[in-house]
């Protein structure tokens, strides 16, 4: 027990710490690492250092030497090892701004596809009996998995727009995957989430409310990475628990990345355009700013905040609810969809 409050407490100081750190020396690297207002999708007011993932990271290598017993090491490690293609080609992104996406999504695949190497371990079904038949096959089942955790790493990125959103989303979904965890009695795995929970908690306390450091790309991978892999093991480790628990805990950015596809292919523009109509951007103009107009802009952009993990919190719930039960997990993903798109409709005409 010592042990495990030790790798969590070490996760979390050392994240908080070394996130000061790359505040306080900004005037150093901040030629190459600041994030400058202005773009479609900037918020901000004032330039801010983009590259909160080497905190998280590195406090997770700080928290590594912590962590008690084998199977709890070798989760950690995995992540440690998959993450570094979706960090250090988002830090790329970060510090250059010439990265592709397409670069980028197959940075995040390739992670995924390290993790199923290294770790042995692959979506092999999903209690759908067409596709399961298709998964039994290594080749694709580990192809499937690559891909799914390479998107909901992108999810993430999508979705890292204002204060605390990204972070504060990830850090729910993570205790909501160690809730489920911890039910199906996987200790192993409860203490690796609250580890990789408490690094981007670290970094959540920094970022929160007033913005003084980003994920940027490479944060935003790397946590949207190894929560992704994360919820890929837990239905693979316990059979108790139904694929279904591990989407709909990432329900909120993975709804949100496939409506924004949606929505621009039916207006005919490529998925990967840069726009000011995701669900969080319409949140901030059309209610906060407008219902606040006298809050300090940087406030307003983390009151955003709230609302968007109220979004991330109900498909959350519901996995935790409903881990064991496909049906009613299915059911509950469909729901929160035509939620989500009922409350985006709203705000659209606010």
């Amino acid at each position: 027990m010592e042990h495990t409050i030790a790798a969590v407490l070490a996760s979390a100081l050392a994240s908080f710490a070394l996130a000061e750190v790359l505040v306080l020396t900004a005037g150093r690297h901040g030629r190459y690492t600041m994030d400058h207002p202005g773009a479609i999708q900037k918020f901000h007011s004032a330039p801010t250092p983009r590259i909160g993932g080497i905190g998280i990271y590195l406090a997770l290598l700080a928290a590594f030497s912590f962590v008690p017993g084998k199977d709890a090491s070798q989760i950690l490690s995995t992540i440690l090892i998959g993450g570094i293609p979706a960090l250090l080609v988002g830090l790329l992104e970060d510090v250059t701004k010439r990265i592709s996406v397409t670069i980028r999504l197959i940075a995040t695949m390739a992670s995924g596809a390290l993790a199923c190497s290294f770790s042995g371990v692959s979506l092999t079904h999903l209690d759908l009996a067409f596709v399961d038949a298709l998964l039994a096959w290594a080749p694709a089942a580990m192809l499937f998995t690559a891909f799914a955790v390479g998107g909901v790493a992108n999810a993430f990125n999508i979705i890292d727009g204002f204060n605390g959103l990204a972070s504060g989303t990830a850090t729910l979904c993570l205790l909501a995957l160690a809730c489920i965890a911890a039910m199906a009695g996987d200790t192993a795995l409860v203490l690796t989430i609250m580890i990789v929970a408490a690094a981007v908690a670290g970094f959540w306390l920094v970022n929160f409310p007033w913005g003084r450091l980003f994920l940027g790309d490479g944060g935003a991978y790397f946590a949207g990475f190894a929560l992704a892999w994360l919820a890929v093991l837990l239905p693979m480790r316990n059979a108790g628990v139904s694929p279904w628990a591990s989407f709909l805990v990432c329900g909120y950015p993975i709804i949100e990345v496939i409506y924004s596809i949606v929505r621009r292919r039916m207006h005919r523009r490529s998925a990967s355009d840069a726009d000011r109509h995701h669900l969080h951007s319409l949140v901030a103009t059309n209610i906060i700013q407008r219902r606040f107009p006298r809050l300090d802009p940087t406030l307003q952009n983390s009151a955003v905040s709230f609302i968007m993990w109220a979004c991330a919190a109900v498909p959350a719930i519901a996995a935790i609810l409903f881990h064991q039960h496909t049906g009613l997990l299915v059911a509950s993903a469909l729901t929160c969809a035509v939620i989500y798109h009922c409350f985006y409709r709203q705000v659209t005409r606010t």
